[in-house]
């Protein structure tokens, strides 16, 4: 599951809270049935973004090839459905050596707008 856009300028990592939602509840509503098992979403755009869902074919998969689709459902979910939190950092330097998700800042500082 990479993510990417148009033109791939900065990449990235994500991470997000689950705990809270019902994947089988959205699965329900989205009507997938027996034949697709959701394994993973897919958030993209920023105004208004489009929520896709990764999931096992289990009509076309066989214990030899696993086929993954992804599936856009025709019901409007909005990303509190999907994700209780999320949290995404982009590398917008594009120098590898901050692509290291384990990379971690030293301490937070806020600025007011007087400093």
């Amino acid at each position: 599951m990479k993510p990417s856009v148009q033109y791939n300028d900065r990449i990235g990592h994500a991470s997000a809270d689950i705990a809270g939602i019902n994947y089988d509840d959205i699965a329900q509503r989205c009507n997938l049935g027996e034949r697709y098992s959701i394994i993973g979403i897919s958030l993209y755009g920023t105004t208004e973004p489009n929520i896709s869902l990764f999931c096992i074919d289990n009509h076309q998969s066989t214990p030899e090839n696993e086929v993954l689709v992804k599936v856009y459902p025709k019901v409007d979910l909005n990303i509190d459905d999907v994700l209780e939190r999320l949290n995404v950092t982009i590398n917008i330097s594009n120098d590898p050596r901050y692509n290291n998700p384990e990379l971690d800042t030293v301490r937070e500082v806020t600025i007011d707008e007087d400093d």
